[in-house]
């Protein structure tokens, strides 16, 4: 429907531009006296400031106190990003929890603004709408029948505005959706709302009415035509509504002006309502941003600085996109042959035409770069600053363009303070173009050739053209520079064809194990050892403190557990992790993460479900004491009858029974179906376990039972992976092994012991759960045939543990079930492997 709207906006545009010359549209924009603009940036302006009304109303209602000003400041950097950037609900909201989370405002309150703003912004639409559509006639609907339909769609519009303010006199409970609570807004504050609500729609209406010729239609047509627009642009999901409102407007106002005057009008129109808001709302971020970021930095734990860190450099990516296109359409369009006159004197000709070739070169780069900024890449960040600068040379010397050059120069000073920002040292393009991102940049060169050819069009072509070098000959130097634009484009694809994308794992080196190792035994858990296995892969952080192991199955990256390392090291290195993921096209997924640390998940934007429970015994204070455990008191008599006895190896003496290990591991794996498993299971690999301690069960000196020990290193916990036993063992002998490796493990001061995952299990599956509870707790149920869940639940239970929750958290973009089949495959090393 998006897609529809946009080429069906642009077909209407470029209908509407076939009458117009370029000399006449630069002749429009040049008799709208200074005297219009500057009405259009007062009417800006005040707009602006009647939007942060509506924030203001919306604390009004969560009954929260925050200094005026702050919401005002707040609601201008929100809308002045979410008009340009689009996807309101996400920037805005971004926006918004960036700021207001300093001063106390949580999630649900935050909700709360969100919501009330959206009600606000389509009440004065409505409203509005439905008075022009009953007022005043229309000249683009023809017949009595299309007025009287406009008529009766301004009375539903009126008829639901009018409904709102009534609520409250229906309604007394909240509203409850899904567990979120919104109480009905009381009466006074609902006509507040609909009069902030009109004054912003009248007063964004007047910036293009301000800008339109004295002798052009009264302000009530033009209203209309803006509502029009506007709301088409909405359903179109376009950042800005580009192309889409200015072919709606300039096909509704075709009938009072010439399509030249509409044309400028909503040229100027997109700078003062959007370009110079954001460009406001930029510096302001950028300075907020690294006047904050040692704050950030102390409290990554926080979600401060995480929205900010990640929005600062995708608008900074605009704007360097944007600058590749001012440099392209200004090599596409006549200079000005007065200072044209003026430069010749100072200089010669012929570097007229190098900085014009090299101005749109270097416009086309601005626009490959734009994807690295928005990445956070260093490099791309030192090319950008050299490219900006050597189009404000280029802008300087093709024509003096002055203008244009004060534009880069002020992007190249917002770029100055954020290099602190850019601190990604991945390789420049070697990683995916989105089809987003390949699609904006031929549009944006397609939009330079196409208005290259509506200011030459009435240039007769020849191939002289292009050998044709005179002060005046801009037509030429148009078809030069876009030939060598076109060039650097078609030969960076040709690159990027014939060295396509690829990521290979390959397993940690021996230095990477070691830093590993260093870390780990800096923390308590015993799940980071499964790294020794070299079958993931490791992402440090830059200072090596902190590090994430992960695997890779087809286009999913699953981290296994939280990142390893300090807790003030998480935040950043998770946002690591989703950003390489993100460059490679991949979807990444953290499976089996702590309650604790879901906060730095859902800073990042990502989703989480619970996947099961943890099982952990405490070994302070056990006792085998009492009838709880009397299967396990049990289980040791029985070892003790069959003359099975149990000893600790330590790790130097490990190799020596290294090939009883694996005769039994031989024994075991000969009566499963799947073999060896892997990433968040061990395997049998002799460097593994060689380096910590295996409890083994032996009768008459032979091995006939083991298991390995995982020893936490501050004492916290201790666990044990692999557990095998001969066929010919006796029954019940793993009981009695485990029941003495938690003895040894409470001599040795162990706090407690991990029994591992129990998937699925505890997962509430309850009529209003979300459908992926529901779908679990199905699976759960009616799955043992398939995995052995409610089996596994069942023996670890009458060990008694401490069932605690573990969380996947992932990036959306993909059915949960799915990426939970891509983590099983990798742990069963293959799809067709999982269920044996």
């Amino acid at each position: 429907m998006a897609a529809v709207l946009l080429c069906g906006a642009f077909w209407v545009l470029h209908n509407e531009l076939q009458a117009i010359r370029y000399r006449d549209l630069q002749a429009a924009l040049a008799r709208l006296g200074p005297e219009h603009l500057l009405l259009a940036l007062l009417c800006c302006a005040a707009n602006y400031l009647v939007l942060s009304c509506y924030d203001q109303l919306a604390f009004v209602y969560i009954g929260k106190r925050i200094a005026r000003a702050r919401i005002a400041l707040t609601a201008f950097l929100g809308y002045a990003i979410s008009n340009s950037v689009g996807f309101a609900l996400l920037s805005g909201t971004a926006v918004r929890h960036r700021f207001y989370s300093r001063w106390g405002v949580g999630g649900a309150d935050l909700s709360r603004i969100v919501a009330l703003n959206g009600i606000t912004y389509w009440l004065g639409l409505l409203a509005l709408g439905g008075w022009t559509l009953i007022e005043h006639q229309h000249a683009w609907l023809q017949g009595a029948l299309a007025q009287r339909g406009a008529q009766w769609l301004g009375l539903a519009c009126l008829a639901l505005v009018g409904a709102y303010p009534l609520l409250p006199l229906v309604r007394k409970s909240p509203l409850r959706v899904r567990g979120f609570d919104m109480r009905i807004p009381p009466l006074p504050l609902t006509l507040a709302q609909l009069l902030v609500s009109t004054t912003d729609w009248m007063l964004a209406a007047s910036v293009l009415y301000a800008l339109l010729p004295a002798d052009g239609p009264p302000y009530p047509v033009v209203l209309g035509a803006f509502l029009a627009a506007q709301m088409v642009a909405l359903l179109s999901h376009v950042p800005g509504g580009l192309g889409v409102f200015d072919g709606i407007v300039a096909l509704l106002l075709a009938p009072w002006l010439r399509a030249d005057q509409i044309v400028a009008a909503l040229l100027l129109y997109r700078i003062v309502y959007y370009l110079i808001p954001l460009s406001l709302a930029l510096l302001l971020l950028v300075g907020d941003e690294t006047r904050h970021r040692g704050a950030r930095l102390r409290q990554l734990g926080q979600s401060l600085g995480q929205h900010s860190v990640r929005l600062a450099p995708r608008i900074l990516s605009l704007f360097t996109f944007m600058a590749g296109l001012l440099l392209l359409v200004s090599g596409a369009t006549p200079s000005a042959h007065g200072r044209l006159h003026w430069l010749s004197s100072l200089f010669p000709p012929g570097l007229f035409e190098a900085s014009h070739f090299v101005g749109s070169i270097v416009g086309v780069a601005l626009l490959l770069l734009a994807q690295a900024i928005a990445r956070r890449i260093r490099l791309a960040w030192y090319l950008a600053a050299g490219a900006l600068a050597a189009g404000i040379a280029a802008s300087l010397l093709k024509a003096g363009d002055w203008e244009e050059a004060t534009l880069l120069a002020l992007l190249l000073l917002v770029f100055v303070p954020s290099r602190r920002l850019f601190e990604r040292r991945a390789a420049l393009f070697d990683t995916r173009f989105s089809p987003g991102w390949i699609v904006a940049i031929i549009a944006a060169f397609g939009a330079s050739l196409w208005i290259g050819v509506f200011a030459y069009r009435h240039v007769d072509y020849s191939n002289e053209l292009w050998w044709q070098v005179a002060l005046h000959d801009d037509a030429p130097r148009f078809l030069r520079a876009s030939l060598g634009a076109a060039m650097v484009l078609f030969v960076f694809g040709i690159s990027r064809l014939l060295r396509p994308l690829a990521y290979f794992t390959e397993p940690p080196s021996g230095a990477a194990l070691a830093d590993a190792e260093r870390i780990v035994r800096t923390q308590g858990e015993t799940l980071p050892y499964l790294a020794w296995l070299r079958d993931k892969e490791l992402l440090f952080n830059p200072e090596r403190t902190a590090f994430i192991m992960y695997g890779v199955r087809g286009r999913t990256w699953v981290a296994l557990g939280d990142p390893v390392g300090p807790p003030a090291a998480a935040a950043l290195l998770i946002r690591d992790f989703v950003e390489r993921a993100d460059d490679y096209g991949a979807t990444p997924v953290f499976y089996q993460v702590h309650p604790e640390q879901l906060h730095c998940y859902a800073d990042l934007g990502l989703a989480f479900a619970k996947f099961g429970e943890e099982a952990r015994i405490r070994l302070e204070g056990l006792s085998l004491a009492g009838g709880r455990f009397k299967e396990l008191r049990a289980a040791m008599q029985r070892l003790k009858r069959e003359h099975v006895d149990f000893r600790i190896v330590a790790p130097e003496s490990v190799p020596a029974i290294l090939p009883q290990l694996r005769s039994v591991s031989d024994d075991w794996l000969a009566g499963k179906a799947g073999g060896e498993k892997g990433f968040s299971l061990g395997f049998f690999a002799d460097d593994y376990l060689t380096r910590q301690p295996v409890a083994v069960l032996e009768r008459e000196g032979r091995i006939v039972a083991f298991a390995n020990l995982l020893c936490g290193p501050t004492g916290e916990e201790l666990s044990i992976d692999l557990m095998r036993f001969m066929h010919a063992a006796p029954r019940g002998l793993m009981d009695g092994l485990l029941t003495h490796v938690f003895l040894w493990g409470q001599e040795h001061g162990y706090r407690w012991f991990n029994l591992g995952m129990a998937p699925l299990s505890g997962v509430p599956d309850s009529a209003g759960s979300p459908l992926w509870n529901r779908l679990a707790g199905f699976v759960y149920r009616h799955g043992e045939s398939i995995y052995k869940f409610q089996g596994l639940r069942a023996y670890k239970e009458k060990f008694h543990p401490v069932w605690e929750p573990r969380y996947i958290a992932y990036a959306g973009g993909k059915l949960l079930p799915v990426l939970l089949a891509d983590i099983a495959a990798l742990s069963a090393r293959g799809y067709a492997r999982i269920f044996l």
